[in-house]
């Protein structure tokens, strides 16, 4: 079945609309495939402009000519878009797993990309709301409602005014959309503050126990020189801290980017997760 330009760009752009809120769930997708989506994000954020560089060509030459306000307008928020989506790729290229940067200034990276992603989707809300008839229209065409035979159809309703039945789409389009977009945000606000306690916990904990940890080392390294097998009842009353040893994280991260919850304040090149408390 021949499918026309206007549904190709409905389809595209729902499944970019689907993609980006996938992004903002990192526990589902877990890091490999979202670094992946993300990519693919770009390169399908590309293709839409791509779909539309005639009309931007044309709208570019005469931004500040003779043209319209609405088009004015939509240049805007397109502009706006590739933007965000470009800021997106970049920053996330940056902290990947991929590159592993060793970045001194990763929280602030890390950001930056969490920031330019709600704002991103915040745009493309806006961009929903600007072409919701548009959307409506060219759903309904691909995907139509079977209407019922005469035999079994019931009562027939009071028809709504145009006016009415417009508001109503617009409303459920809007809401459906404004829902998803808070449920993602909120997700991604609710990771950035878990990660900005954790490193505020690290942060008050790793300096003052740092020279404790390294007499323990020390301490455990001259033992194990001079003895095989020390007693185990011996080395929990001789160092009491041992037994309240915690370790947040075992994965062992030694590189930031393996993980969005990595943080280093103590300097020694590996996650402070991992480290014993």
């Amino acid at each position: 079945m021949k499918i026309n330009k206007q549904k190709w760009n409905w389809m595209t752009d729902a499944v970019l609309l689907i993609g980006v809120l996938a992004a903002f769930f990192l526990d589902l997708t877990g890091l490999p495939l979202h670094q992946w989506l993300g990519v693919a994000l770009g390169l399908l954020a590309g293709y839409h402009f791509l779909l539309h560089r005639d009309w931007v060509k044309s709208v570019t030459l005469r931004f500040w000519g003779h043209t319209s306000r609405q088009a004015r307008r939509y240049y805007v928020i397109d502009a706006s878009l590739m933007f965000g989506f470009a800021v997106i790729l970049v920053t996330g290229l940056v902290i990947s797993s991929w590159l592993a940067l060793p970045l001194e200034n990763y929280a602030a990276w890390r950001d930056a990309h969490a920031a330019a992603s709600i704002i991103t989707l915040l745009v493309v809300a806006g961009k929903i709301g600007l072409h919701w008839r548009w959307i409506v229209n060219t759903a309904q065409r691909l995907f139509p409602v079977p209407v019922a035979s005469p035999t079994t159809a019931l009562p027939r309703q009071p028809a709504l005014a145009p006016a009415q039945m417009d508001r109503r789409r617009f409303l459920a389009l809007m809401g459906t959309i404004g829902v998803a977009a808070v449920i993602a945000i909120s997700h991604v606000l609710d990771d950035e503050k878990g990660v900005l306690a954790d490193e505020s916990v690290l942060a008050g904990l790793i300096p003052e126990e740092t020279g404790q940890q390294k007499t323990a080392s020390s301490t455990q390294s001259l033992g194990s020189s001079q003895q095989a097998t020390p007693a185990p009842s011996t080395t929990s009353s001789a160092n009491p801290s041992a037994a309240a040893c915690v370790v947040r994280c075992n994965k062992g991260c030694s590189y930031p980017g393996h993980c969005r919850r990595y943080v280093d304040t103590n300097k020694n090149n590996r996650c402070d997760m991992g480290e014993c408390m």
